[in-house]
Parts: C-alpha cells; structure tokens; sequence
C-alpha cells in the first residue's frame, strides 16, 4: 500500500473534523452575531443617551425641508437595502455551514452558497456608499480611516469568496468526472 493513499480511517477522521469545526461556526454564528448585533444596539442607544444630555436642545435638528426629506427616504432605502443584504448573508452563511456539517463538501450547493456570499459582500459595499452619499446630516461621514481602504477590503473579500466558489464548482466537477471514468 502506498503511503500517499488515503485510508477510509483517514478520511472519516479529516471529515469527522471539519463536521466538528463546521459546527462550532455555525454555532457561533447562528447564536453569536445576533448577540453581537443586539450588544452594538445596546451600545449605540446609550451612547445616543449619553451624548443627548450633553447637547443643547437647540441643535438636536437641522432645519427640515424637501431637501432634507428626500434625502431621508433615499437613506432610508439605502439601509433597507443593507439591511437585506445583511440577512442573505447571513442565512447563506448559516447554510454553507450546515452543508460542511453534514459532510456535504465539494458540490454545486456549497460552491453557489459562497458564490452568493462574495456577491452580497459586494451588495453590501455598495449599500454602504449609497448611504453616505445620500446622508443627510452634513456633520456625520465616514471614519478618519478613509472609505477607499474599506471598499478595497470588501471588494477584495467578496472576489475571494466568489473564487471559493469557482473553486468549489470545479472540484465537484473534476470529482464527477472521476467518478464516471472506469
């Protein structure tokens, strides 16, 4: 026997692994991310909270007019749109995750679910700009950082995860091939 070759024993084993780690993603993200949402919503209500008692009641409000209501309803929007996005990838994620659980690996399922995951990364990015174009408070922007290193980021992790999935597409195809040849 070569050394080389894969024993089933090894193979439940690896595969035993990556159900066991599969799971633990899948658990953190299912119960950790709504945490983690509900903590930073908690977070943003006491600092509204705390900031409010420190500024004058007179400057709480920009003057309102069409311009300022238009400008609402299209960030409003905006959000709604990230919002959704937010919500595919999420359950996309949660249901990649739940197909390595199951020893589902290298099959066009898997490889469409991180297909659309690099897709609503990109969505994501450009809800985010929507937003702040759109914003209709003039003295709230973007973090000193600079939005280019954070669009370069998000672009460069959802053509990863799209590459994922070409990947994925393949192997699932090169296996099928193998699979019919005697």
């Amino acid at each position: 026997m070569n050394t080389n070759e894969n024993t089933p024993m090894t193979n439940n084993f690896r595969l035993d692994r990556i159900k066991k780690v599969s799971k633990c993603f899948r658990l953190f993200l299912q119960f950790g991310f709504p945490l983690m949402m509900l903590v930073m919503m908690v977070v943003a209500v006491i600092q509204g909270v705390w900031n409010g008692l420190h500024v004058k009641q007179e400057n709480l409000l920009p003057q309102v007019d069409g311009v300022f209501i238009v400008k609402f309803a299209i960030l409003l929007v905006w959000g709604l749109f990230g919002l959704v996005t937010l919500l595919v990838w999420y359950w996309t994620s949660l249901k990649f995750f739940r197909f390595l659980e199951k020893g589902i690996l290298f099959t066009s399922e898997t490889a469409r679910c991180l297909k659309i995951m690099g897709f609503t990364i990109f969505a994501g990015i450009i809800a985010e700009i929507g937003v702040y174009l759109c914003n209709p408070l003039p003295d709230q922007s973007w973090p000193s950082a600079g939005p280019i290193a954070e669009i370069s980021d998000c672009i460069y992790l959802g053509a990863f995860f799209i590459f994922l999935g070409w990947l994925f597409d393949e192997a699932h195809k090169i296996r099928e091939e193998q699979e019919l040849t005697v």
